[in-house]
């Protein structure tokens, strides 16, 4: 026998062709092939008793194809764990069925999905051409149930019964139902609404949709039914989200989480200091969290890591603008601390000023309190004012 291994213990098959009615079939061509179909084909066809012995290998499951202008299965006869046993195998009279797919308006259904369904099994599964139609290949006489599709369209079920050359038409209409995208970001424990975020409602077959959300993180867009959509949300300073949705013909919503954009910034508590001060710089990610363990450089130079509050502590040795870097990870930001020598001018918001050093109470007039001295002065100036005002 093609196809059978050397040496392969071999079992027969005594294989029974009938019609619906039971009644034995002569001259039925039947090919068995095992192994999911590596292994056979073995060809015989059925004497006047509606017979046919067919050697197999022991223990395989065997699938019987009927190959008949006259009878025909839907779906192979399958043996499983053949042995040496006796099989009847049931078949059909043929028939075919051209199923037409139209519109509302009775136009052609272009590209409809047309189904043909009976006993457990879908026989026919296809798209229609620009015509709308499928014509089956040979199929067993019967009802079939008849399922039409197309996106935008409803979906319609219908029974069809089958035989000879059956024609058949199917009308599909349009409709839309409402996809709603609810966006929050999920980075609080309590997911919080994300308002003004852009929802965009993009299909293949060329819907194309764009509403902002609400307070309450909520877009509504009218689609048409039974259609696959690309949701992508967007909003400035948050990552792009994509989602693909599956709507039938009821109302489908879908959640989005979104994140702020990562990133990193590096604050010191005063941009202009003396040369030789201490400056704390703190680090913090998008959501203003502390950054911990964070590589801060000044002028290209690592001074530390920040601590487990975002925070370190670094000087500026040199006059003019310094320039501290904190790299986390990927992220990498700058800032800069302008630094200047008591006495010398340093520019602030286009002005020249000279920073001095502010007397107090306990400083001398022996140099290091002349502040203090002006301060008396002008203490006495007003008092001697008062009193001549009083004179008057």
């Amino acid at each position: 026998m093609a196809g059978t291994a050397a040496g392969q213990s071999q079992v027969t098959l005594t294989v029974t062709v009938v019609d619906g009615d039971g009644d034995p079939l002569s001259g039925i061509d039947l090919s068995a092939t095992w192994d999911d179909g590596a292994g056979g084909p073995a060809n015989e066809t059925t004497r006047a008793n509606g017979q046919a012995l067919i050697d197999v290998p022991e223990g395989a499951d065997v699938m019987l194809q009927i190959d008949d202008d006259e009878y025909v299965r839907n779906v192979p006869y399958v043996v499983e764990d053949a042995e040496a046993e006796s099989v009847e195998v049931v078949v059909s009279e043929s028939a075919t069925a051209t199923v037409s797919a139209v519109t509302a308006d009775g136009q052609p259904a272009e590209n409809a999905r047309i189904r043909l369904y009976r006993d457990g099994n879908y026989v026919v599964d296809r798209n229609a051409g620009s015509d709308g139609a499928i014509t089956t290949q040979p199929v067993e006489e019967g009802e079939y149930s008849v399922i039409v599709t197309k996106p935008g369209f409803y979906r319609n079920l219908t029974t069809v019964p089958v035989s000879g050359e059956t024609t058949a038409t199917v009308r599909i209409s349009e409709g839309s139902v409402l996809l709603q995208a609810e966006v929050v970001d999920d980075h609080f424990n309590d997911s919080r609404p994300i308002r003004d975020a852009t929802v965009r409602v993009e299909s293949d077959n060329g819907f194309d949709g764009t509403v902002p959300t609400l307070s309450d993180g909520t877009a509504s867009v009218s689609v048409p039914v039974n259609d696959r959509y690309d949701v992508t949300v967007t909003k400035e300073g948050y990552e792009t989200v994509e989602r693909r949705v599956r709507v039938a013909e009821d109302e489908t919503s879908v959640d989005v989480d979104i994140r702020r954009t990562p990133e990193i910034t590096l604050t010191p508590d005063n941009r202009q200091v003396i040369v030789d001060a201490n400056v704390r710089f703190t680090v913090t990610d998008e959501y203003d969290a502390p950054v911990a363990n964070a590589t801060v450089t000044r002028n290209g130079t690592e001074v530390g890591e920040t601590d487990a509050d975002g925070e370190i502590t670094a000087t500026v040795p040199t006059a003019g603008t310094v320039t501290f870097t904190a790299t986390a990870g990927d992220l990498t930001t700058t800032t800069n601390v302008t630094a200047f020598r008591p006495g010398e001018e340093t520019t602030t918001g286009g002005a020249a000023t000279t920073p001095e050093r502010t007397a107090t109470a306990t400083e001398t007039s022996d140099g290091s309190g002349p502040g203090f001295t002006v301060a008396l002065t002008l203490v006495a100036v007003l008092v001697v004012t008062a009193l001549a005002h009083r004179r008057r």
